[in-house]
This record gives C-alpha cells, structure tokens and sequence, in this order.
C-alpha cells in the first residue's frame, strides 16, 4: 500500500530516525509489513539508500517526505480489469520516493539507479496544451503518443508526467487557466520491482508520483477515486489499461489476497490458505511496452470492444444490460450457459479492419478511434476467441475468492492453470513442445452447447463457461516452459503468467513444504539450460 510515512522533514533528521529505529519509523514500517522483520530491514536500506542519493543531488537540509509504493502479483482476472471484470493481486516488493515540494512547476526526476535512468525535468505548464482545457484525455494521449513514436525508447519520466499531467488536466478550467496550479517536485526514485517482468513496475511509479502530488497539493481525492485516475493518467503512455494495478498497490495488505471489482471499485480480501505460498519466476524476457508488444496488448483490447458492440448489435433484447464485457454472463443477462455461448458464436472468429468497419457503420467513429492506439493485426482481430477469454476469465475471476474462503485449493488451482491456458501459445505433447490452437470455430461452440444438455454430469462439468480458456494468446514458449515445469512438480496446484504477457514472469501456488524442490525444478530446467543467471530471493 502506498503511504506517507510522515510529513516533511530535513533529509539528514530522515537519515538519523531510521538508523536510530525511532518508533514513528518502525512502527509505520510494522503496520505495512506486519512481523516479516526481513521486509522491514530491507525496506529500511532502501529508505537510507534513497535519502542518501537524494542528499548527494540536492543537498541534506531539504525538508523532504517519503512515499512507498509496490508492484503487485495478479493470480486471477487477468487482461480484464478495463472491461469491468475483478483482478485477484497481492502486493510485492517496494518502490520508494524522497520528494521535495517546489515552489514553481518544474519536476526534477533522478532516480537512485542513475546507470539505468537518466536524470529528466519538465515544466507542467509547457507540457500542456495551451490556451485551453484538454476536451479528450483519451483522444489527446494518442495524439501526444503519436509525436513520440518514433522514439524507440520509452523514457522513464513519462510515468511520473502522466500522472502529473492527469492530474493538473483535473484541476484545468475550460479556459485553460489552472483551478489549481500543481506544483513542481525535485524526486529521487529507488525500487526493487523488476523492470518489464509484469509486476507493474510502471504503475507503481505512476501511483507513487500521484501519492506524493496529493500530498503536496493538499489535493481531496480518497484512495478508491487516485487509484482510478492513475489508471487513465497510465493512458499518456500509450497502453490502453485499466486501474486495478494502481489500486492494488495503494489497497495490498500483508497475507491476503485482494479481490478489486471495477465501475464502481469495490474492495474486498481472503486471506490466503496456510501451508501454501506463491514462487515468482522471471523469465528474463523483458515484456516492454513499445513497438511489436504495444500493438499486440493494444489489438486485444480492441477485439474486447469490437466484440461487445457486435454482441450488442446481434442481441439487442440484451443490448441494455450490456454495458461491460463482463455483463456477458448467466446472472446478468438471465440465460443459461448454452445462450452466452451462442452470443459467442455469433461473433467473427477473425475480423479485419474493413470487415469491422462493415458490420459496425453505426459505431464508425468509436471504432477508428480504437484504430488508432494500434498497427492492425496481420491475420485480423481473433474477436471471438478473444472475447470467450474475457468472459470466462471474468467468472473465474469471481470464483477465486470463494475458493479460499472455502478452503478448496484444488478448484483455486484449476482456474489458475485454465486462465494460463488461454494464453498458451505453446504445449508439451509426448515431450514436445508444439503451438497451440486457442480458436473456437463454430463446431466447437456446437458441441460445448450440445455437452450441455447432454445429462451427462461429466459432459455438463466439462462445458461450463468457467472451464473454457479462450483465447488470449499473449503468453511466450518461455513462460509456458516455465509454467509446465511447475506443473510437473510435487505440490504445485496452480501456475500462470503474470501481468499483460509477452515476456515476464510466471507464478506458481505451491504447498510450502515443496516451494524448495518447485525452485530447483526452474533452475535446473529452465535457467541453467539457457546460461541464465539465477538469483533467489
């Protein structure tokens, strides 16, 4: 959970109240980090690391706070939160910001790994459009995306800018002039959440800048509404999300699973089945969000959105109740099974651009807008595959929290691993590793409808909707290799990538007393094969 951990204070009285575990210090530290003493030393290090890199750029008699973000763990609801569906996280690792208030609206971002991120400024004001109130956040991201194309870098600071952006766009009259001027921050950044390894790194950036802004600001916003905006502030950057990450991070409590349910955001939690624990694998291959891998994350999205205005447009005795894709179900739409899978049916198993255009002419406007956060797929928009995902995922995702409250770990399991599957890109057949097909052409639609009203009890199990992973298809051999070597290990009930996919990591629910053995399985069949280097912690 992002906090402030106290109000302002000179850099060099920081430095003396966590070396001396002070009290205020170590008893906010225990309320994020419970007893987990190892957490809270290393937290500590990291505190007195940044404060000192901060001291060394800025001087140690700046009056400075300390935020702490995280990066978060999603094992349930994945690629669904910005169509309404629930996300199932666990908060990780740390993210931590010294940050100075600045009397005029430049922003000075360092960070403590210098090597890695280079030193960056930017005035707020010069940085929006002048003369006049952004009418489209949406609209303008693109627009401002576009003049960074070309630039094969994703510079760092365009996290920490698009929630600064976002938030003076919020505080911006029609006339242009500010309702409220933000000001300026001289930061100095430290984390320890893996770069582009699906951890939402970049999120957590973005909601510790936010955290700090509020603060600084004395801006009133609560935590449910921040988390919202930092989700549409992460649009600056060019992906397309929603804001179960951000909220993830600012809700995470130690020992428990969060279950976060989007328009409106609700918050609930379970804590999490003793003798059990969570491995995190990194695949090493970075899942950056440019080029190649923007397209692709973006193209997903956007057969979500073509797909429920042609459900809309093929059902419209539903067309009211449809207002997310996760309305697609039995409960909302008061049908069985059989009836959502052939709202499924009806949906193009690929559509190209103009095909879309074609059968949505009514929606033309909102359908090239979606055009633009993206290249078009080579073999079109898999809609129909795409969307079953969506839907299934999102009952799953639903099923998670009453599987832990009911102890039933095995059930927990098995939607873990059906979710994976739908992302497979790769399986292992007789000791091969060969490419999946994730498609539902209409006959396989047919026979799921037909294994419904068979009376079979075995038939009937296996068509429920829950059990169907789809096809998402965002996963990598890498990650599957990684998830099937845990699969084939003693204790493992469940594994699955993490994150929007295409590199990463995975994570694996293991009985704690086999966690050890899961971790040599990896090494020795994952990482020491292909030269990489092995670091557990």
């Amino acid at each position: 959970m992002p906090c402030e951990i106290s109000g302002l204070q000179p850099v060099s009285s920081w430095i003396e109240l966590i070396r001396d575990r002070r009290d205020s210090f170590d008893g906010r530290l225990h309320q994020i980090y419970g007893d987990n003493d190892e957490l809270k030393i290393e937290a500590a290090r990291m505190c007195l690391c940044c404060l000192g890199a901060f001291a060394a750029k800025y001087g140690a008699d700046r009056n400075v706070m300390i935020i702490r973000s995280a990066g978060r763990v999603n094992l349930l609801g994945t690629h669904i939160d910005h169509r309404g569906g629930s996300v199932n996280p666990i908060a990780v690792k740390h993210m931590w910001l010294v940050v100075e208030p600045r009397d005029d609206d430049l922003v000075l971002a360092k960070n403590f790994e210098s090597n890695d991120f280079a030193d960056e400024q930017f005035s707020i004001s010069r940085c929006l459009p002048a003369g006049g109130k952004i009418e489209n956040w949406d609209a303008w991201c693109y627009d401002e995306f576009e003049k960074r194309r070309n630039d094969p870098s994703v510079s760092w600071s365009n996290y920490i800018r698009a929630a600064v952006l976002y938030l003076q766009h919020l505080n911006t009259k029609d006339d242009g002039s500010f309702q409220q001027a933000i000001r300026g921050m001289n930061m100095m950044v430290y984390g320890n959440v893996p770069r582009a390894a699906g951890l939402s790194s970049s999120s957590a950036l973005v909601t510790l800048t936010a955290e700090a802004l509020v603060r600084i600001n004395g801006l009133q916003i609560d935590s449910i509404r921040l988390a919202e905006h930092c989700g549409h502030a992460e649009w600056y950057v060019g992906t397309r999300g929603g804001f179960s990450d951000h909220a993830a991070i600012t809700f995470g409590q130690p020992n428990s699973l969060l279950h976060i349910t989007a328009f409106p955001m609700t918050i609930d939690n379970a804590a999490f089945a003793a003798g059990y624990g969570f491995v995190l694998a990194n695949s090493l291959i970075k899942a950056k969000k440019q080029a190649g891998a923007r397209d692709a994350f973006n193209s997903r999205v956007a057969a979500y959105v073509f797909g429920l205005m042609m459900i809309r447009k093929n059902f419209p005795q539903y067309a009211g109740k449809l207002r997310h894709l996760r309305d697609v179900n039995p409960e909302t739409l008061g049908a069985g099974q059989a009836e959502i899978y052939r709202i499924v049916r009806s949906l193009p198993a690929s559509a190209c651009r103009a095909d879309t255009l074609e059968f949505l002419p009514e929606c033309e406007q909102d359908v090239r807008n979606v055009f633009r956060s993206h290249a078009e797929p080579r073999e079109g928009y898999p809609v129909r595959q795409v969307c079953l995902y969506g839907i299934a995922e999102c009952i799953r995702a639903e099923m998670a929290p009453q599987c832990l409250r009911a102890g039933d770990m095995k059930t927990f399991g098995e939607i873990i691993n059906t979710s994976h599957d739908g992302d497979r890109v790769t399986k292992l057949v007789a000791g091969r590793r060969v490419s999946t097909d994730n498609s539902y052409p209409e006959e396989r639609i047919d026979a799921l409808i037909g294994d419904l009203g068979s009376g079979d009890a075995g038939r009937i199990s296996r068509a429920e909707l829950w059990r169907q992973g789809g096809g998402y298809n965002v996963s990598l051999p890498e990650l599957d290799t990684l998830v099937d070597i845990a699969l084939a290990t003693e204790g493992v009930i469940g594994a699955g990538l993490v994150g929007a996919g295409m590199g990463g990591c995975v994570v694996a629910v293991v009985e704690d007393e086999h966690a050890r053995r899961l971790i040599e399985n990896m090494t020795e069949q994952y990482y020491q094969p292909r030269n990489l280097p092995v670091r557990a912690e």
